[in-house]
């Protein structure tokens, strides 16, 4: 038996919003510990990347970690507007899900659509004409 941080994201913080919460663990393997942690309330088990990661730590960070997360707030609420109030209570912004494109300007995402939109459009010509 070993001791493991698993850092999951956690949800009901708004609309594509998460918050990381590191749990502490006992468990045999990472794997092990990562499963573990997606069974636990509050985590976004729907989502594949919802383990961000597990290290292993010593009985001393375990206990340690045991009593901050027991003294958090947002893991002890039970309902989602206390957690929304907490949220604006402390200022504390959850993290935004990241997009796969970043664009400097606004022309370089119009650009990019369009030429999405040419290679969809092109993709369905193909398909009617080999009917």
């Amino acid at each position: 038996m070993g001791y493991y941080l698993v850092t999951a994201k956690c949800g009901h913080v708004g609309k594509g919003k998460y918050r990381e919460v590191d749990f502490p663990i006992i468990a045999d393997s990472k794997k092990e510990a990562a499963q573990r942690c997606l069974t636990f309330p509050k985590v976004k088990r729907h989502l594949k990347n919802a383990i961000s990661g597990v290290i292993e730590i010593t009985s001393y960070e375990y206990n340690i970690k045991k009593e901050e997360n027991s003294n958090d707030v947002y893991i002890r609420s039970h309902t989602k507007r206390e957690i929304l109030d907490l949220i604006q209570l402390a200022k504390e912004l959850p993290h935004k899900r990241k997009h796969k494109y970043s664009f400097e300007s606004r022309e370089e995402r119009i650009l990019f659509v369009m030429r999405k939109n040419k290679d969809i459009i092109a993709e369905t010509e193909k398909n009617i004409i080999s009917y």
